[in-house]
């Protein structure tokens, strides 16, 4: 009879600290709602001015041409290059940025999930471009936070070499996701950050 009431308790706290739990991670998420709804009132004019200069000057094409390369298919083409190269410790460079890539994507989709930011170009239905998303929330972004999971062991390795080369093609890479309506800056930023601290922690024990 103890053993079974001893149970029961049991079983009422641990439902208890669910629902507990369950309620904060909901008062949690609903004010990050509220937090993304106040900053893309702030931030959908720049990306409209993005969007509206590349369509003026003819450069949505380039932009469609770089996301869809960093989808993926840029990073295995660029660790070929890499490999083949001359560069110093270009082994362990690609072994970082794999180590990084796969803690990024471990991160990436649950965060990516639970922050449901929208898309400019769901806020703004004039954005829409014709190449799709790969997913369909916003914050952070896939492919910033990529480009510098992948760049960021190169830094370690030769910061003078490789700096200027990473951070012009993370430049890049993230402009054509503004260019698109894909993405607000503070998207960006977060990929950046997130992407470029996870490689930190890596290539600091493997390059």
């Amino acid at each position: 009879m103890f053993a079974h009431r001893t149970a029961v308790h049991l079983e009422q706290l641990s439902l208890e600290t669910e629902v507990r739990a369950i309620t904060r991670m909901d008062g949690l998420r609903a004010a990050t709602r509220r937090l993304f709804a106040v900053a893309d009132r702030e931030e959908i004019r720049f990306v409209e001015r993005c969007v509206a200069f590349a369509r003026q000057w003819h450069l949505t094409t380039p932009a469609r041409v770089v996301s869809r390369l960093g989808n993926g298919w840029l990073y295995p083409v660029a660790a070929a290059i890499l490999f083949l190269s001359s560069f110093q410790s270009a082994a362990r460079c690609i072994i970082a940025a794999g180590g990084s890539l796969a803690l990024a994507f471990t991160v990436y989709p649950p965060l990516k999930r639970f922050l449901a930011r929208r898309r400019p170009c769901d806020y703004d239905r004039s954005l829409i471009d014709a190449t799709k998303s790969l997913d369909r929330y916003a914050c952070p972004s896939g492919h910033a936070m990529t480009a510098a999971a992948f760049g960021v062991p190169m830094i370690f390795a030769a910061p003078l070499a490789a700096a200027p080369v990473v951070i012009v093609g993370c430049v890049i890479v993230s402009w054509s996701r503004l260019a698109l309506g894909h993405h607000y800056l503070s998207d960006l930023v977060i990929g950046t950050l997130l992407g470029a601290i996870i490689a930190s922690l890596v290539a600091a024990f493997v390059v």
